[in-house]
């Protein structure tokens, strides 16, 4: 997927490993309208229920961050995922990789221990060799839920479309209206 003008990729770890494809379409749609008019609703910070699942999505100063429980089941979360868009990676902290491991890791069972190492080498590789993509790095539990898992990938995918389009659109808001300050008029200087 492009969006303006950005290459968009999507990596995936599911405990047996990473996957990642680029990602196609354009304009929210479906489901993924559905969620962003939500996250559109929140100034910084969402939460609630979007379909089957329980979402706390965060509007962080250099990439957005999400993380989601089933809804109505007892237990951690089933997911976790960072957007990185490629107009604030300016912004992208030195230890970026390992600060979303390190919040991983507080939930227990969403990754285990073998894990944490290789999601952090891989992201740091990743936004170290491509600098210029739009990046979203999506954490699936290695034990699914009642067998949910194909649903929990599309959403956790949809989910990264719709937090994707709420940054940049908030993103444009602050470049296209900035405050301006009233000019203090001196009058003229006599000489």
């Amino acid at each position: 997927m492009r969006q303006n003008g950005m290459n968009i990729q999507i990596h995936g770890w599911d405990g047996a490993g990473w996957f990642s494809h680029e990602i196609a379409g354009g304009p929210a749609a479906g489901q993924t309208a559905a969620m962003l008019r939500k996250l559109r609703q929140a100034p910084g910070a969402y939460h609630g229920k979007v379909g089957e699942f329980l979402t706390t999505a965060h509007d962080l100063k250099d990439s957005g961050l999400a993380v989601v429980h089933p809804a109505g089941l007892p237990g951690g979360p089933v997911g976790a995922l960072t957007v990185v868009p490629a107009n604030r990676r300016s912004r992208l902290r030195g230890d970026f990789a390992f600060g979303f491991v390190a919040h991983l890791s507080f939930f227990n069972g969403l990754v285990g221990p073998d894990g944490e190492l290789a999601i952090h080498d891989y992201m740091e590789n990743t936004l170290r060799t491509e600098p210029a993509s739009t990046h979203v790095f999506i954490v699936e539990t290695a034990h699914p839920f009642a067998d949910a898992g194909m649903a929990l990938s599309a959403y956790l995918e949809n989910l990264s479309i719709a937090m994707l389009h709420w940054l940049c659109e908030k993103d444009r808001e602050c470049v296209r209206a900035p405050k301006r300050r009233p000019r203090l008029h001196t009058g003229s200087r006599a000489a």
